[in-house]
């Protein structure tokens, strides 16, 4: 079965890099593939992010791995030719699609009820480029969206929800999760699985994790759903990598796979789906 991780990060480095930009951008590619082959995935999704994810360097490491990485891309909202910039996405290869953040920075969620991605998103409709949204704690504003544009394909990142590390879950951590289920009643959401090990208060296999995404999986169906990691590093404590800090949902590469992949209670078509068919489908990675 093909395995496609929907969401991920380039690995990051603390340390200061005094041999180029070319030959660190080639680590980072080769780290990360590295790291596919061995938890056995066969392609992962990139997200850029500004903060820790550039752009230049997703689009680096699709470019140096075409047969095993592409990227979804976060664009300036306010660029005069912003809609050209979207038009041209579906002519590069191993570019699939466009990230939006409501929650970063602060009060973004306004801005986008305010109309500030207004031409983006629609040129991205008119075009059937899927956008990602990160929208924690204003999933009501993905409806907002859903509604006004029903043809644009639109993933929810990370479940919406709060994660760590980067970010303090809600208490409880899965409080908000009536509002994902609520947008399943429109046909052009779909959801990324993406950190949920992150919500665990219990060691591997995190089974407390499970009931929560079957609800996802019953609410939405597993070919509006996808597998996704959103890991930032390579597993392990390789030098020159920068550790995450330690939570209660802490996990490998391969964790973040197999507590999934290895449910019994997933039939193998949902397994296909979830693993792979629905990225192939709604993000169109090639």
């Amino acid at each position: 079965m093909e395995i496609i991780d929907a969401h991920l990060h380039l690995p990051r480095t603390q340390r200061p890099w005094d041999h180029g930009d070319e030959s660190f951008l080639d680590l980072q590619g080769e780290l990360l593939v590295a790291q596919l082959d061995a938890a056995g995935v066969d392609v992962a999704v990139l997200v850029s992010h500004p903060l820790f994810a550039p752009r230049v360097g997703c689009e680096a490491a699709v470019a140096r791995h075409p047969d095993r990485l592409a990227a979804v891309l976060q664009l300036d909202e306010t660029a005069r030719d912003v809609a050209e910039q979207v038009a041209r996405l579906r002519t590069r290869p191993g570019i699939l699609g466009l990230r939006v953040t409501t929650t970063w920075p602060p009060g973004n969620s306004g801005r986008l009820r305010a109309g500030a991605y207004e031409t983006l998103l629609a040129a991205a409709e008119r075009h059937r480029v899927p956008v990602c949204l990160l929208a924690t704690g204003d999933l009501p504003g993905v409806a907002v969206i859903a509604r006004a544009h029903p043809a644009l394909p639109l993933v929810v990142d990370h479940l919406g929800l709060a994660q760590p590390p980067y970010q303090t879950p809600d208490d409880p951590a899965w409080r908000d999760l009536a509002h994902l289920l609520a947008l399943a009643e429109f046909p052009n959401v779909s959801v990324k699985l993406s950190g949920a090990p992150t919500l665990s208060a219990a060691p591997y296999p995190y089974p407390d994790v499970w009931p929560h995404l079957r609800q996802v999986l019953d609410a939405f169906g597993v070919d509006r759903c996808m597998w996704a990691t959103d890991q930032h590093r390579v597993s392990g404590r390789l030098p020159g990598l920068d550790p995450l800090p330690r939570y209660p949902g802490y996990h490998s590469y391969a964790q973040a796979l197999h507590y999934l992949l290895d449910r019994l209670d997933l039939s193998p078509a949902e397994q296909a789906a979830l693993f792979g068919g629905t990225a192939r489908r709604v993000l169109g990675v090639p």
